[in-house]
Parts: C-alpha cells; structure tokens; sequence
C-alpha cells in the first residue's frame, strides 16, 4: 500500500542519517559496559528491528510501526542524560521522524494515531508490536 511504501522509504531516509549510526541495532550493552541498561531500558528497540518487521509485514498499521520508532528515541533519552551527545541525536531524530510521519499520513489519508477501538484493542496484547511503556530513569 502507498502508506507502507512512504513509511518504508522514511525508515530507509533516518536509516541512512550518520547521526543515526547508534541506533540501526540492538545497544551492545555488554560489550559497551553498560550493565544498567537492562534494568532501565525494558524494551529496547532499533532501526533494524523495525526495517525488517516492516519488509516482512510484522506490523498491524503503519501506527504501530511508529510507536516502535518512537520507543527507540524513548529508549536513547531515558538512558541517556539531557545535554549529552546520544540524548541530543536521539532528540533530534524524534523530531525529524514525527515531521516526516505527519506528513505521510496527511497524504496518505491515515490518521497519525489509532481509534479509541484499535488502542483498546492493543492494550492487551503481549505482543511487540503494540506500544510500549517504560518507566523513566529515576
């Protein structure tokens, strides 16, 4: 569909960004010796992931999708502090992505986020698709 092919193309553009390195896979949390990350970040997400469950057709709605790009920005803010480097890419690509995501759905006739309905329907599901919720780093 047009609106798949527009969200593929847009995850291909952030993919390509170098500031968008870090997060085209999975933190090496080991190798970096971050051993807090799984205790803080509970979801993690990356480019890649959601490139390849997009070409296999993993997603539900192209909303669902979003939510798994939005947890990857999520994830690099809530690990890293406000001022530092990775804090600021992963600002700065949440904005860019949600300019280009509004502008895909305002031309593709899809709304940004799902009904009431889809949401409550979601809600339940244990699945990776849906969107997450994380609790901050205190």
């Amino acid at each position: 569909t047009p609106e798949w092919e527009a969200m593929s193309k847009l995850l291909s553009q952030l993919y390509a960004r170098a500031d968008a390195a870090p997060f085209r896979e999975a933190v090496d949390w080991k190798r970096l010796g971050l051993f807090d990350y799984p205790q803080i970040i509970k979801r993690p997400m990356d480019l890649g992931i959601v490139k390849r469950r997009i070409n296999e057709g993993k997603y539900k709605s192209v909303f669902n999708a979003a939510e798994d790009v939005r947890l990857i920005w999520k994830n690099c803010m809530t690990y890293n502090r406000e001022g530092t480097e990775y804090h600021g890419f992963g600002l700065r690509l949440s904005k860019k992505f949600e300019e280009k995501y509004e502008k895909l759905c305002a031309k593709n006739g899809v709304s940004p986020s799902p009904s009431k309905t889809s949401r409550r329907k979601s809600k339940g599901l244990g699945s990776s698709e849906g969107a997450a919720s994380e609790k901050p780093a205190a």
